[in-house]
């Protein structure tokens, strides 16, 4: 009686594992495209926030000029905005430290007796300051990260490289603007 009672009482183990696994996969578009949603904008900040600076990223890692590249994504998306590129002057400034550059195996397949790499993600992350220079306080500041997944049989490490920053950028601009 009791292994029939818990039977009905809770659906098996690979049920509840399939329920969970189906939830996860309905969110994940949903997840992955609020991510561009976010942008800077007039109503998403502080009105008086209408200039920015974006000095160069540091670099604190080994992998070369990792720091421009996120420099010259971030500044592109901001141009994009209502916000104005500003040099001395500028209501804010958003600056920081690439932290981390990996560029290691993502997903295997099997090839007969061998395991082959079939896809790489590169990761980065960056120390993140976003400052109202008007107030003197910080609006965001944290370790943000971001990845890109490249297939190793057809792409580079540059395709990885490009999706990771697009994607750190993303997520700065995300965090950035995420409490207003």
């Amino acid at each position: 009686m009791g292994k029939n009672a818990d039977s009905r009482a809770r659906p098996p183990l690979s049920r509840r594992r399939n329920a969970v696994l189906t939830a996860l996969l309905c969110a994940a578009p949903i997840i992955t495209a609020s991510c561009s949603v976010y942008s800077f904008s007039g109503s998403t900040l502080p009105s008086h926030i209408k200039t920015v600076r974006i000095p160069v990223f540091a670099n604190a890692t080994l992998e070369p000029g990792v720091d421009d590249d996120v420099t010259t994504e971030l500044s592109k998306e901001v141009l994009k905005s209502q916000l104005r590129p500003a040099n001395d002057d500028a209501d804010a400034t958003i600056s920081g430290t690439v932290t981390r550059y990996v560029n290691r195996p993502h997903t295997f397949g099997a090839g007969g007796s061998e395991v082959n790499v079939e896809q790489y993600i590169v990761q980065i992350s960056a120390q993140v300051e976003f400052y109202d220079n008007r107030k003197n306080e910080p609006i965001y500041k944290g370790t943000v990260s971001g990845e890109g997944i490249y297939l190793f049989d057809s792409e580079d490490e540059q395709i990885g490289r490009d999706k990771a920053v697009k994607n750190l950028v993303e997520k700065i601009i995300q965090n950035s603007v995420q409490i207003w």
